[in-house]
């Protein structure tokens, strides 16, 4: 059974909009919704904001329900002048960008990493393709902070310089995964482009072209995987 993970409402509502024999259930104050996606029993969850929220749902995820794959959605902002608003990117890895040791460690105490599971991300691929949807590989830098300052983004390019996107989930999600041993893929819809002018959309524009979108990839994604 496939886990879909959303960071926004609207996301993880418009994932529910394509199901069937949706049920709700209630864990620990987060509800989850075991559901039918095409021809495929999935569960859907809302994360919550930030990197401890979704770790706590990653895990109540895991403990309650017999979950082989983890699918995680949701919005970031871009870090390479090449990107555009409502491209996607698919993780390679996964980059804890605040997590820092380094006065003990020296270098090598910058960055918890965690690496993405090749075929769930080559399934990725494929539906970006066959969605003609522009979308980029690599690491995703993920921090309890939102990125909106010169030295926000000067400091994670310096320290990630592969960083594509910087969001709030992923890093928690990837982490509770990597210590479940379950396979995930992060997919992000880039809503803006930090270090680019004149990028800018509409946020409620962009949240609903985004979600729609991601409901669809998720419904490809889920019935492609599942037949490996």
């Amino acid at each position: 059974m496939i886990a879909i993970i959303s960071a926004m409402n609207i996301e993880n509502e418009a994932i529910l909009a394509l199901c069937h024999d949706v049920k709700e259930k209630m864990i620990a104050n987060k509800k989850f919704y075991e559901a039918v996606l095409g021809d495929e029993k999935v569960i859907c969850c809302l994360s919550g904001c930030g990197k401890v929220n979704a770790t706590i749902s990653t895990t109540l995820l895991l403990e309650h329900f017999p979950i082989d794959a983890i699918l995680n959605i949701g919005t970031a902002g871009g870090l390479k002048e090449d990107e555009n608003v409502l491209d996607c990117v698919i993780s390679t890895s996964v980059v804890e960008h605040d997590f820092d040791t380094s006065a003990l460690d020296g270098e090598a105490g910058k960055g918890a990493f965690f690496e993405a599971d090749p075929l769930l991300v080559n399934t990725a691929k494929t539906v970006a393709e066959e969605m003609k949807i522009a979308y980029h590989v690599g690491l995703i830098a993920s921090g309890d902070q939102f990125i909106s300052q010169d030295e926000q983004i000067s400091k994670i390019l310096n320290d990630f310089p592969e960083s594509l996107c910087s969001e709030m989930e992923a890093g928690g999600i990837a982490h509770c995964a990597a210590h479940y041993g379950v396979p995930f893929v992060v997919i992000r819809s880039l809503s803006d482009i930090a270090v680019k002018e004149g990028n800018e959309m509409d946020f409620e524009e962009y949240a609903k072209k985004a979600s729609e979108r991601s409901a669809q990839f998720c419904e490809k994604c889920v019935a492609r995987y599942s037949k490996k």
